[in-house]
């Protein structure tokens, strides 16, 4: 929809707003639909081994968010732990969740090929809950760029990473991290962002979270993650739901929309297999 503001009706310059992490626990699942029904996220990604995933993906359907699949590999958290889909013995910690990031599964020796069959299962069991994936990227960092870029041409995935071909590139014509912006000024570096975008097709990405205890049991205070697990997020939905964002989108004539959809339906044998 066109912002009523803008310039002669026309807007040359569309922002896609990504939500990561959803459905990693309630209170994210929660605040990025908060987010969405404000019209501030077009889309979200998500981490279908996570446990609030189910629910996330049943209420993504009944709001009409459109999903991307977060895959996973790696469970970064001491207090909340997700485990791989598939048998994947070497992608395992010792408690049988995954391990806690890329160079640990490096260190492992992890085995691409698991990878891969992991991230199949992640996509099977998305599309079994009725959603029809529109992208893909990883969660905290890529493993192996090969495996990426065989999920994403397997599937017709526009892939936010940066994948070898036959890997299918997202179109955006940029991608700004607002969860990586001081919160306190969070909301300001955002509208500077806004205003100095050139026409195209711009991405922002977020991981909103409602502010809620269950975010305080993520990890310790001392942690490295800590402010993964609460500062960031719940900065990030002040400033998507701070009205000036959306007066900003509308003054400067942008368009708020998820990315097309453009792939066909992955071969019955990987839906089902």
């Amino acid at each position: 929809m066109t912002p009523p503001n803008a310039p002669d009706g026309r807007t040359d310059r569309v922002l896609v707003v990504q939500a990561d992490d959803y459905g990693m626990c309630p209170a994210v699942t929660d605040g990025i639909l908060a987010a969405h029904r404000a019209g501030a996220v077009t889309q979200a990604s998500v981490m279908v081994p996570a446990p609030d995933a189910h629910r996330a993906m049943w209420l993504a359907r009944r709001q009409g968010l459109v999903l991307g699949a977060h895959l996973v590999l790696a469970c970064e958290w001491e207090g909340l732990r997700y485990h791989p889909l598939t048998p994947a013995r070497t992608l395992r910690a010792a408690d049988g969740a995954f391990l806690p990031g890329i160079r640990e599964l490096h260190a492992a020796g992890a085995d691409p090929g698991e990878a891969l069959a992991e991230f199949r299962e992640q996509l099977r069991v998305m599309t079994a809950a009725g959603v029809v994936p529109r992208h893909c990227e990883s969660h905290v960092g890529v493993f192996d760029p090969r495996v990426l870029a065989e999920i994403s041409a397997e599937w017709r995935l526009p892939c936010r990473d940066d994948v070898p071909a036959p890997g299918l590139p997202m179109a955006v014509d940029s991608v700004w991290h607002l969860s990586t912006r001081p919160p306190e000024s969070k909301t300001d570096d955002l509208l500077a962002h806004l205003a100095a975008l050139p026409p195209g097709t711009h991405m922002v990405v977020a991981h909103p979270a409602v502010d809620r205890p269950e975010l305080d049991t993520l990890t310790d205070p001392g942690s490295r993650r800590w402010k993964w697990a609460r500062p960031i997020r719940v900065s990030d939905l002040a400033t998507l739901l701070d009205p000036r964002f959306h007066e900003a989108c509308a003054r400067l004539g942008i368009t708020l929309a998820p990315l097309p959809a453009h792939r066909p339906a992955p071969p019955a044998d990987l839906r089902t297999g």
